[in-house]
């Protein structure tokens, strides 16, 4: 009991504050409230279980009864035909021919209740006879032509009066729909007789309302074997056949009867919700004891949460800060209590702790300024690098031209080369606008055109809206460069660089494209890889010298903003795709 006892300590003392309250509120107050209305429930859900029972079991009585009394009428008339001995005479006669048959009809009719048959409500009186010599009409017919019908057979397997459910189409139906048939023999012992049926037609639309009325308060489903015979759910039905029923049906309360030898079953399933359903007063009561039973203990326990547990939580934050920079002080405190002189004293020793962080905050300054003037040295000295290569191939291309034709177009080339060399060595800023360094691109691809011939064509499309732009000096040239050297000094056929600026979303895409070799998937991710990673121990290892010095310097001017993609396919070309933000002052 002792070591219980001391488990449950620690696990207290190792929770927070706010679940200690919770679980105060918890056992003390929400599960004897729980097991006391439990009591109180199950006490109202057995007197509404009987009570719903007691209503389904009169459903039931109310729909025994109406079945009965229904075809209790039906039933006298056909047992009174059955004793007639006027239809015996009739029936059992031999006609010479329709005159004589319809002689003796209308003598019936003179001295008979004949009218009364035929017009007795919601049935109607159908009487065969294996008479070949009488004539369908009123309410005789031969037997003969109807002896392949269903209700027929039917009515041959059994003996007295016989219940049947039908389904089907008469001649005075233009469709088919329901029917209920009570049938009889007339198969009183008499001699010189012949085989006679008497069948009674119950309009079902009727009969199923009168069983099925307003009185009864339940869905109900009366079923012979799992077919489905009536039912007061989703409609009237009596112009569909007749459903089956899963012999699993979902019900509260069943009841089985026998009419005319054949067994039938009434499912009922209440329409009320159950233990819910209570009266208003009680409804009154439990909701307002629940009310008062728990929100005025949740009241409390969230004043308790407020006064002790949140306050807690605010300096229990507070000291997760410890490891920022800089301190944050909590505001507001208010109280007396021992909890408020714990954040007063927090606040004095935050403002200590930031005079020292302030103080070596200082120094990492100095020590990061010292970086970034080493790293931009490095930078001046790789800009330095990035023409004498492409410079060399121009020169090159203009002295072979000449040793080979002896033209004197070459001093076109030295004038564009003379632009090229002025931007080369005027390197007081870095940036330029894309005006300046598109003019640049064109010096540089006539040199290119001068030496490749019809190899080389270009097009440079520059919106307006970009002029003003600025970029870093000989960015976009150096990704020109590189479309000449891979693409198309690799490739024999002519081939095109295209040149595209354009602004999109407050953004500016710059395209680099040409028709040259193009690359594989190997060699695209890994150019990809170097120009979105661009740094300067990446440039320090000397491959691709040009593009990353290029992709960092646009990194360094955006503050990392740049993006970079590459669309390629092996020998049909490259495009080149930089984004970058739009900023026009130099």
């Amino acid at each position: 009991m002792y070591d219980l006892n001391s488990r449950i300590n620690n696990y207290i003392i190792s929770i927070s504050l706010k679940k200690k309250l919770m679980f105060l509120f918890l056992f003390c107050v929400l599960i004897p409230l729980i097991l006391t209305n439990s009591v109180v429930f199950y006490n109202l859900y057995k007197v509404n279980h009987i009570t719903k029972e007691q209503e389904l079991r009169s459903d039931a009585e109310a729909i025994r009864y109406s079945l009965t009394d229904g075809l209790d009428y039906p039933s006298k008339i056909i047992q009174n035909i059955y004793k007639n001995n006027d239809v015996e005479f009739l029936l059992n006669r031999e006609y010479y021919d329709p005159l004589d048959y319809y002689d003796a009809y209308m003598e019936f009719k003179k001295n008979s209740i004949y009218e009364s048959w035929l017009g007795i409500g919601n049935e109607t009186l159908e009487i065969y006879a294996d008479n070949d010599t009488i004539l369908n009409g009123g309410m005789f017919y031969k037997l003969s032509d109807f002896r392949k019908e269903a209700w027929y057979k039917k009515l041959s397997e059994n003996d007295g009066t016989t219940l049947m459910f039908d389904y089907s189409k008469d001649s005075t139906d233009t469709y088919a729909k329901r029917k209920i048939l009570l049938m009889r023999k007339m198969d009183m012992a008499r001699k010189n007789r012949c085989e006679k049926v008497i069948k009674m037609t119950i309009n079902y639309r009727n009969f199923q309302f009168s069983v099925l009325n307003e009185g009864i308060e339940s869905d109900a489903y009366i079923c012979m074997g799992d077919k489905l015979l009536m039912t007061n759910v989703g409609g009237t039905h009596y112009k569909e056949t007749y459903d089956f029923v899963d012999k699993n049906i979902d019900y509260d309360y069943k009841y089985d009867l026998n009419l005319y030898g054949e067994k039938y079953t009434i499912y009922l399933k209440s329409r009320n919700p159950g233990i819910w359903m209570l009266d208003f007063k009680s409804t009154v009561i439990i909701v307002g004891l629940l009310i008062l039973s728990i929100m005025l203990p949740l009241y409390m326990i969230r004043q308790l949460d407020f006064s002790v547990a949140k306050r807690i939580g605010v300096l229990d934050r507070a000291f997760d800060g410890v490891g920022e920079e800089k301190l944050i002080k909590i505001s507001g405190i208010r109280g007396n209590d021992e909890i408020s002189s714990l954040m007063s004293n927090y606040n004095i020793m935050v403002d200590r702790m930031n005079t020292l962080i302030q103080t070596t905050y200082v120094d990492k300054l100095k020590r990061q300024e010292v970086d970034i003037a080493r790293q931009k040295a490095e930078l001046l000295a790789l800009q330095s690098q990035i023409n004498p290569h492409f410079l060399f191939n121009a020169l090159e291309s203009i002295r072979m031209h000449s040793l080979l034709k002896n033209e004197l177009e070459t001093a076109e080339m030295v004038e564009h080369l003379a632009v090229m060399q002025r931007v080369n060595v005027d390197w007081h800023s870095d940036l330029v606008t894309v005006e300046e360094e598109i003019k640049f691109v064109n010096a540089y691809l006539e040199l290119q055109k001068y030496r490749f011939g019809e190899r080389l064509s270009y097009s440079l499309d520059i919106s307006p809206a970009c002029y003003d732009v600025v970029l870093p000096k000989l960015s976009i040239v150096t990704f020109v460069e590189n479309a000449c050297v891979h693409g198309i000094e690799s490739k024999t056929e002519p081939g095109w660089i295209f040149v595209r600026v354009y602004p999109r979303n407050e953004k500016i895409i710059i395209e680099v494209e040409d028709t040259g070799s193009g690359m594989d998937d190997e060699m695209k991710d890994n150019l990809l890889f170097k120009m979105n990673n661009a740094s300067l121990d990446l440039l320090k290892m000397g491959k691709s010298v040009g593009m990353t010095n290029a992709c960092l310097r646009l990194k360094m001017m955006t503050d990392n903003k740049a993006e970079f993609d590459i669309e390629t396919e092996y020998g049909v070309g490259t495009n080149i795709l930089i984004t970058i933000p739009q900023k026009k002052e130099v």
